[in-house]
């Protein structure tokens, strides 16, 4: 409008004056030159919704239940891997995963077998020679039962002898006395000596046998199985710094496949602290795969840290972990996969809410541009929440009014400028 004030003035001045029609036509030309076409300005209207306040956050897919399974401590030493099923393989509670090679424990068990084999002859020939023994014991025993017994009758017949005789016959019994004793406390302490000698023989067999029995549960340990359903995922061989594979020699308890569980899905993200304080367990949460901008899931909260651990070591922003729940299950979903969430906080119903680039600060004043026309108009208003995309509007601005989404009263950069402008911030 100052251009036409500027070539009116002009004309006055000059006092040139354009007689009828052509003057109406010039004056016509000049207006179009110098109003300017805000009808090229884009513009949106105003809506009335139910409004959602919400922050949006990155985050990565992860099962919610996984299982590790690393390598067995067993008494063979080191293992090596002779299978893997194939990574990506969605497999069943019981389906084999990992097994190792079984030569050195086979081995073990085999001379297990044949220790105990010696063992149990050695035990064997044992029992039979204590049987023999205890038999010739037994004879023996009898046998000075018997001569003591022999003796007793022999005193008595000595009664009416010489007392020579009569004391050679207490002699002869005293003698066979003592030999009976010496034989009964010799056979007992045989007894002794052999439940001795038996208890160290089966000792020695409960030992082998309980070597073989461990080396064959050490032995199920080879071929692991899975304990629950679930996608296999090669974790890192730390000592070549790539996945694990056949032919590698893992140590005792490092981990070698992961098994999650894809029946239930969480999405891992973190809030930082100016919002922590917004962001409840419950909350319903909309979530978006990068890779697959058109799969859109529910979900809600399940978790909020509590304790904040700095972002990185160039900033000192607090951030807490936040565990999200996946609502369904779906194929497509996979452990690592990258995600956009938006945490609903709050739902404002029938709210008028234009989008943030809408809205602009002039002159100390917040304001919308209401298009009238070819002529918008500043238009102050009083704002309300807002979210990524939209501020509320509580006063200013009705439902379906257009409202301007960029200033019209800053030209617009033309072509050259921005190729102008492109080339200087490629200057240094």
């Amino acid at each position: 409008m100052n251009t036409l004030f500027a070539y009116l003035r002009r004309f006055r001045e000059k006092k040139i004056y354009v007689p009828g029609i052509g003057g109406v036509l010039l004056l016509a030309v000049i207006i179009a030159y110098a109003v300017p076409d805000t009808l090229s300005v884009a513009s949106t209207a105003a809506k009335r919704s139910d409004f959602s306040v919400s922050i949006s956050v990155s985050g990565e897919i992860r099962a919610a239940n996984s299982v590790t399974l690393t390598t067995p401590r067993t008494r063979a030493g080191q293992l090596q891997i002779v299978y893997l099923v194939p990574e990506g393989t969605t497999v069943k509670t019981g389906e084999d995963v990992i097994r190792f090679a079984t030569t050195d424990v086979d081995k073990q068990i085999s001379d297990k077998e044949n220790d105990l084999s010696i063992a149990q002859s050695d035990y064997e020939k044992m029992v039979a020679d204590q049987a023999y023994r205890n038999s010739d014991q037994d004879a023996s025993l009898t046998n000075a039962e018997l001569t003591y017994d022999q003796a007793k009758l022999q005193v008595e017949k000595m009664k009416f002898e010489s007392d020579v005789a009569r004391k050679e016959a207490d002699i002869s019994l005293q003698k066979s006395g003592i030999a009976w004793e010496q034989t009964k406390k010799k056979i007992a302490t045989q007894v002794i000596v052999d439940r001795t000698e038996t208890s160290k023989f089966m000792l020695r067999i409960h030992q082998i046998e309980s070597d073989i029995k461990r080396a064959n549960e050490e032995k199920v340990l080879y071929a692991m199985t899975a304990p629950i359903p679930g996608l296999v995922v090669y974790e890192i061989n730390w000592n070549t710094g790539r996945k694990v594979s056949v032919g590698n020699t893992p140590w005792p308890g490092m981990s070698l496949v992961s098994l999650p569980d894809l029946s239930q899905m969480q999405v891992v993200t973190n809030i930082n602290e100016v919002d922590i304080s917004k962001v409840n367990k419950g909350q319903p949460v909309k979530i978006t795969l990068d890779a697959f901008p058109e799969k859109r899931f529910a979900g809600t909260i399940a978790e909020v840290g509590t304790i904040g651990q700095q972002k990185n070591q160039a900033s000192n922003l607090k951030t807490f972990e936040v565990i999200l729940t996946i609502n369904g299950t779906d194929p497509i979903l996979k452990p690592g996969m990258t995600t956009g969430n938006e945490i609903i906080i709050e739902t404002i119903p029938g709210a008028v809410s234009v989008p943030i680039e809408s809205v602009f600060e002039k002159d100390g004043r917040t304001v919308v541009y209401a298009m009238n026309g070819r002529h918008p108009r500043a238009q102050e208003v009083t704002l309300g929440v807002k979210n990524s995309n939209y501020i509320i509007i509580q006063n200013g601005v009705r439902e379906g009014d257009m409202v301007a989404l960029r200033d019209p009263t800053v030209k617009e950069p033309t072509a050259g400028d921005k190729r102008s402008g492109a080339q200087k911030e490629k200057k240094p």
